[in-house]
């Protein structure tokens, strides 16, 4: 399921750059935007690769999107590369399904 970050992030590429430096000393530097493209309903999309490092074994790869005053997240982890390689299309065919419910509450404004 999707995340959706505190909302002072309504900026994909602030949130991004607060994560990768909050998450560095776990996960090293990650491979940014090995992939990018629109959701089935028109958001912009990227991906970032978080490989397996000394003191985190977990390979991973996460989804960022773009929506409305807000970002979304989903991420697929793996406990090894194998696994990692395998699946990680997956993620791909989840942005590909992708689509974004506007609250009950904005839809009522227009």
């Amino acid at each position: 399921m999707p995340k959706s970050p505190a909302t002072q992030f309504e900026d994909v590429n602030a949130f991004v750059a607060m994560a990768i430096k909050e998450m560095k000393d776990r996960h090293g530097t990650p491979k940014e935007k090995i992939a990018s493209g629109k959701t089935r309903d028109g958001h912009d999309y990227f991906i970032n690769e978080y490989p397996a490092t000394k003191t985190y074994s977990q390979w991973e790869r996460v989804a960022y999107v773009q929506l409305p005053r807000a970002v979304a997240y989903i991420v697929l982890s793996s406990r090894d590369e194998p696994s990692y390689r395998k699946y990680s299309p997956a993620l791909t065919e989840v942005l590909k399904s992708f689509a974004y419910l506007e609250p009950k509450a904005d839809r009522d404004q227009h």
